[in-house]
């Protein structure tokens, strides 16, 4: 078992140590706790992304539809992950006017989580649909300020309507990927259950920092073994808060 604490500095640090700056890290490792605690996968998913951090500065490439469709296209030279990339790309969606397209962004788990941390900061509902090449719909989430989520019918219907239809629709131009959008409260069916809720992830919150997160060792050595690439002091940037994703309305 490892203490949730241990998970994010160790996790911190290995993502520091890969290239990204200590912002980046930061988000990361709390996105990483989370997945840990709501699916045990965050581990897991930070080692499959630690080989895509680009050394020195890569800036995302960010264009406005030229056919002003009301979409930001983000393109990523150095094809970034959805833990690198997500949260800048769904706090761009929430607070701005504008749905943003990840151009050549697959489906993970982990945008549930980059939409639950996203929800809960902005206090916005937040959208994530995935649209393939050929027009078709694929899977969607969305999250709420009061830490629920949808998937299924409930964020397939959300993804239909506006602003996100006309998104998608004209994101086809662009390749398959990943748009992310504010919705719009009233979208959200009333009586529709959540998938996750804010008490069981609080429930689960609690279990972990009582007893710890159990980590497999296999994983767990190859991610402190890349933390130790970066030795560094422990950093005030990333506190040990006991619900950060989930905070009271």
């Amino acid at each position: 078992m490892r203490a949730v604490r241990e998970v994010r500095d160790t996790a911190f640090r290995a993502v520091l140590a890969a290239g990204a700056s200590a912002g980046e890290a930061t988000s990361v490792a709390e996105l990483v706790v989370l997945g840990e605690v709501l699916d045990g996968t965050g581990v897991r998913a930070l080692l499959d992304e630690l080989g895509d951090v680009p050394h020195g500065r890569v800036p995302v490439e960010r264009h406005t539809d030229r056919a002003d469709t009301g979409i930001d296209v983000l393109r990523d030279p150095a094809a970034r992950g959805t833990l690198l990339l997500g949260p800048s790309a769904a706090d761009h969606a929430a607070v701005g006017r504008r749905p943003v397209f990840m151009a050549g962004m697959a489906w993970a788990p982990a945008l549930e989580w980059v939409l639950l941390s996203t929800a809960a900061r902005s206090r916005l509902p937040v959208l994530a649909a995935q649209m393939g090449a050929d027009g078709e719909h694929g899977a969607a989430a969305l999250a709420t300020p009061d830490g629920a989520l949808y998937r299924g019918a409930q964020a397939a219907r959300s993804a239909r309507q506006p602003p996100a239809a006309s998104a998608l629709a004209a994101a086809v131009a662009h390749g398959g990927g990943v748009l992310l959008s504010r919705c719009p409260q009233e979208a959200i069916s009333a009586g529709t259950a959540p998938d996750r809720t804010r008490a069981r992830s609080e429930a689960r919150l609690t279990e972990a920092t009582r007893s710890g997160l159990p980590v497999d060792p296999d994983l767990w050595a190859r991610l402190y073994a890349a933390s130790r690439r970066c030795l560094v002091p422990e950093s005030p940037a990333v506190p040990y808060r006991k619900l950060p994703a989930f905070p009271t309305p």
